[in-house]
């Protein structure tokens, strides 16, 4: 058998998030894990597969600025957990 019948998995692509796209973004956050730790259970990573329908087994992403969590103004990355809007 060939190796190619077997190895399908698909590969990583990393998408970059321009900053008109992050300023959206931030509208669908409502507080982060640093000011409301009990409330914000959801990766921030969850709102960018959603705005920008990327699968999010294979897709990475590079942020040209971080965002900013509304409430608090603490720097949000892409594993931060935050309570959506």
């Amino acid at each position: 058998m060939f190796r190619d019948f077997f190895d399908q998995i698909p590969e990583k692509q990393v998408v970059l998030i321009e900053r008109k796209i992050i300023r959206n973004a931030e509208g669908f956050i409502h507080s982060c894990e640093h000011c409301n730790p009990q409330g914000a259970d959801l990766p921030f990573v969850v709102i960018l597969d959603v705005m920008t329908g990327s699968d999010p087994k294979i897709t990475d992403y590079s942020l040209e600025a971080p965002p900013k969590c509304p409430s608090c103004r603490h720097t949000i990355l892409e594993k931060t957990l935050v309570e959506p809007a």
